[in-house]
């Protein structure tokens, strides 16, 4: 009797060892991209990133994102790397690696936009990493955009739906995104334009837009700046001329894998957001191509099973007139999944001009 009690106890220690075990295993799966197949996104792999920072082929931006790499030359990005995977061991070097494109992508969208909140608290951790280099930084953003890119101080998400469309119709507008965009970012396109944006790209002609929304100053200082936000404005005032209620966005939908199809849901947003704003998610999908369906929904699975915490930074370009200033600690949880709230960020801004 004895010996059968201490045979049962032994299995079901060896059951409970095996048990945390394969769970330990899977939180690290999930902390380094999660695992291929149904219901789970890949890992970062490696492998070339896209060059140019994956520009969207008809901007003129190129002459920007060669003074961008080259302000980071050297080995400040070998620094900052070090740094990071110190703070957060199990992140890759892919894993950083597609990140820091992130990073590097939002410091393009700084010095076109006059303000631009943060929605990924992966990429702010990487960017908060980056500002322990002061000198580095400094110099790295005089190269770049003739001042520092202040990062603005961190007050805790805030729901910000409207600003998370408009930073996604600039986005998909300026890049192609990576297998990885939408997880380092969260998925795009889940939220319509505010009224008082989508009036403003209506009413307002492009002077003052350029005024009140873009980088003001880089555009009179770096042409392809000022060329890419005069053809955003044109793009952005046509889309908002066509957006009213009962509108039926009529682009012809281009291929999923294709350059062209985020600025073709970008369309549809702008043009949606004047409907209801419960129909605006049934709008949207009928737009979404058949891989892009599948995986929103496979991504809203895995984000209905997991907890997500929400990111709420924004940084601006400045001229040193103030504006935003490092806050000195604000957020964690870099080397994680890249989930967070889509729409939250802290509301706070700095200027472009």
């Amino acid at each position: 009797m004895v010996i059968a009690i201490l045979i049962l106890l032994f299995g079901i220690l060896v059951f409970v060892s095996i048990a945390l075990l394969n769970r330990g295993q899977t939180q690290r799966r999930r902390h380094r991209g999660g695992t291929s197949g149904p219901g789970r996104q890949p890992l970062y792999e490696d492998g070339p990133l896209p060059e140019a920072l994956g520009i969207q082929p008809d901007l003129p931006l190129r002459p920007a994102v060669e003074r961008l790499e080259q302000a980071l030359a050297g080995d400040f990005p070998a620094m900052l790397r070090e740094r990071v995977q110190r703070k957060h061991p199990q992140m890759t070097t892919s894993e950083f690696n597609w990140k820091f494109l992130e990073l590097k992508r939002y410091f393009l969208m700084t010095a076109i936009l006059k303000d631009v909140p943060m929605f990924s608290e992966a990429v702010d951790d990487i960017w908060h990493e980056m500002l322990m280099f002061t000198r580095e930084y400094h110099r790295f953003s005089e190269a770049f955009v003739g001042s520092v890119i202040h990062h603005a101080p961190h007050s805790g998400g805030e729901p910000d739906p409207g600003g998370r469309a408009w930073f996604d119709w600039v986005y998909a507008n300026l890049f192609i995104p990576t297998p990885y965009s939408s997880r380092i970012w969260t998925p795009f396109f889940r939220y319509p334009l505010d009224r008082g944006r989508l009036e403003e790209l209506r009413e307002a002609d492009e002077a003052e837009l350029a005024d009140r929304l873009f980088n003001r100053k880089a555009a009179e200082r770096y042409p392809e700046i000022g060329e890419t936000i005069a053809r955003l404005i044109r793009k952005a005032k046509e889309q908002a001329a066509d957006a009213e209620t009962g509108a039926v966005y009529s682009a012809e939908k281009p291929a999923h894998d294709s350059a062209s199809y985020m600025p073709y849901l970008a369309g549809a947003l702008i043009v949606y957001s004047a409907a209801d704003l419960g129909d605006f998610d049934d709008l949207m999908a009928q737009h979404y191509a058949e891989e892009e369906a599948r995986r929103r929904e496979q991504e809203h699975a895995a984000s209905s099973s997991s907890g997500c915490g929400s990111s709420g930074c924004s940084g601006s370009w400045n001229d040193d007139r103030g504006g935003g200033s490092d806050d000195g600690g604000s957020s964690s949880g870099g080397s994680s999944s890249g989930c967070s709230s889509s729409s939250c960020s802290s509301g706070c801004g700095g200027g472009g001009d």
